[in-house]
């Protein structure tokens, strides 16, 4: 799928992880996680979990556990999960959930793989029916929708301030929804600016400084730079000039002084070589090794790599005044779950976000993930340097209202950066657009 075919509403669907699997070229956004094969509990784990059990919102822990009281020493419980993760992956969680038995004995796990495409309708039903597993893994896409109908717990009252500090902080607004915390980020993902050390040898500080280099490296043969503006790549850049898309009820802010800047900035981009808005174009020069500077998902880092040489291939921290979105995939708690049986699936939940817990999940061998907490020490480079850039990065809009913007406001950008026309009346238009979308969407 490309950019072109790529529709904008699902942007925040779960994409591939990058360093799970090579994939072919392009500016793929992944609508959704392959279905390459059911997944088999933890091998000393009996699975109890049936797609009867499923359709039928029947709960999978059995009367006695859920009045289990605590033992005397340790936590007992089974803790039920549900996932659509890629093989790699599943063996980083077994490696978790090895580690968390190896200090409580007495729980035991049950993982039941379930396609990307159905495991959203299924939680909600079984949930809904008060049923479902202990904890869900999933797009961070679907935590408003499970908080409205109170099928998710606001783990806030849960989460320490010591957890909460160790968290991307872009990753933790992601999650944050209406005064709650509607799960925690496992992993992240989102955009980058990806560079070939072989045509651009430093990373650039500022925007302008950008230009100088891209303008230095340009050649018959190859260009400094690359860029794309569309909106999904370029929105977060508004608000590293001081600028936000939306507040936090999902109005726009945009039609302003610094949404202005923002399109100005977005116009100087052919300063620093062609410019894209949603094709793949700025993708395939760059794996042909004849462009310097590209913005794209990590999704692509492995192919990226595979196609210059790992050796060329670096991802920069932001220059000051642009960054990137940062998306996650979550970790949701179900509401139905009630005294000991919470909080030892709780547990097992704030465990998958310790050191020890995302480092499993980060090893190349396994998952391969970008961990959501931050300092940890991470040998792969393209790992570490994305977990850099992310610190750096802007969490991306979950709600629903960011629906309304993506036409009208990637309309305002292509009549400015293609057509010419006044940034201040482009975004006046789209202004007056999104308001009108926004009030459709929360008739809905």
């Amino acid at each position: 799928m490309t950019k072109k075919n790529y529709t904008l509403s699902s942007l925040i669907i779960m994409a591939v992880i990058v360093l799970a699997a090579c994939t072919s070229g392009g500016r793929s956004i992944p609508s959704e996680v392959p279905l390459v094969r059911t997944e088999e509990p933890v091998a000393t784990i009996e699975s109890r979990e049936t797609e009867d059990s499923m359709e039928t919102g029947e709960f999978i822990e059995t009367e006695e556990s859920m009045e289990m009281e605590a033992p005397a020493k340790g936590l007992a419980c089974t803790v039920s999960l549900w996932h659509s993760l890629m093989e790699n992956e599943m063996e980083s969680l077994k490696e978790v959930a090895a580690a968390f038995q190896e200090m409580n004995p007495n729980v035991e796990f049950d993982f039941l793989y379930t396609p990307n495409s159905d495991i959203k309708s299924k939680f909600e039903a079984a949930a809904a029916n008060g049923g479902g597993p202990s904890i869900l893994i999933g797009s961070a896409e679907w935590g408003p929708a499970f908080y409205d109908a109170l099928l998710v717990h606001d783990v806030s009252e849960f989460a320490s301030d010591e957890l909460l500090a160790t968290i991307n902080p872009a990753a933790l607004g992601v999650v944050q929804y209406s005064d709650a915390l509607v799960g925690l980020p496992l992993k992240l993902k989102g955009v980058l600016m990806f560079r070939n050390a072989s045509l651009v040898p430093e990373a650039p500080t500022t925007f302008n400084e950008l230009v100088e280099m891209a303008q230095a490296a340009t050649s018959a043969d190859v260009v400094g730079a690359y860029l794309e503006y569309g909106l999904f790549f370029s929105a977060s850049h508004l608000h590293a000039l001081g600028g936000a898309l939306m507040d936090s009820d999902g109005n726009p802010t945009f039609n302003d002084e610094k949404g202005v800047e923002w399109v100005e900035m977005l116009k100087r981009f052919k300063e620093a070589g062609p410019v894209e808005n949603n094709t793949d174009n700025d993708v395939n020069l760059f794996l042909e090794g004849r462009s310097g500077i590209l913005i794209d998902g990590l999704w692509n880092a492995a192919h990226l790599a595979e196609a210059i040489g790992s050796e060329n291939l670096v991802i920069d921290p932001w220059p000051s005044d642009m960054s990137g979105y940062v998306q996650t995939d979550n970790i949701y708690l179900n509401a139905n779950l009630e005294s000991y049986n919470l909080e030892c699936s709780w547990a097992f939940m704030e465990y998958l976000l310790s050191p020890e817990g995302q480092m499993l999940f980060s090893d190349p061998d396994l998952a391969g993930n970008v961990p959501a907490i931050v300092g940890l020490k991470i040998t792969e480079p393209i790992q570490q340097q994305a977990m850099t850039a992310f610190a750096g990065g802007i969490a991306f809009p979950v709600i629903p209202e960011m629906g309304a913007y993506w036409g009208p406001v990637n309309d305002a950008l292509l009549a400015v950066v293609e057509g010419g026309a006044d940034p201040a009346e482009a975004l006046q238009t789209a202004h007056d657009a999104v308001v009108a979308a926004v009030a459709e969407i929360r008739v809905e």
